[in-house]
C-alpha cells in the first residue's frame, strides 16, 4: 500500500512526509522478531516502498519465511 503512495520528490512536495515512519509502520506489524531479522526486513521495507517492482519476489519470500508458511530452500 505504501509504495502506491511513494514517488521520487514526495519529500518535497509534502516536508511531512518520512519513509522512516512508513518504514516503522510496516516493522510494527512484524510481532516478536530478532533484531536482526528486523534490520534485514528494513532494509527490504524502504527498498519495496521505493521500487516495489525490484523488491517483490524478495520481500515476499522474506515475509513467508518469517511466518513459517514456505519452506524456501525446496520451492520451485
Amino acid at each position: 500500500m505504501l509504495a502506491f503512495l511513494y514517488y521520487p520528490g514526495i519529500e518535497v512536495d509534502d516536508p511531512s512526509y518520512s519513509l522512516a515512519e512508513d518504514i516503522d509502520w510496516c516493522l510494527a506489524r512484524l510481532g516478536d522478531v530478532s533484531n536482526l531479522e528486523r534490520e534485514r526486513m528494513r532494509a527490504l521495507f524502504a527498498r519495496a516502498i521505493t521500487d516495489p517492482t525490484a523488491t517483490r519476489e524478495e520481500l515476499f519470500t522474506a515475509l513467508v519465511k518469517l511466518d513459517g508458511v514456505l519452506d524456501v530452500d525446496r520451492h520451485e
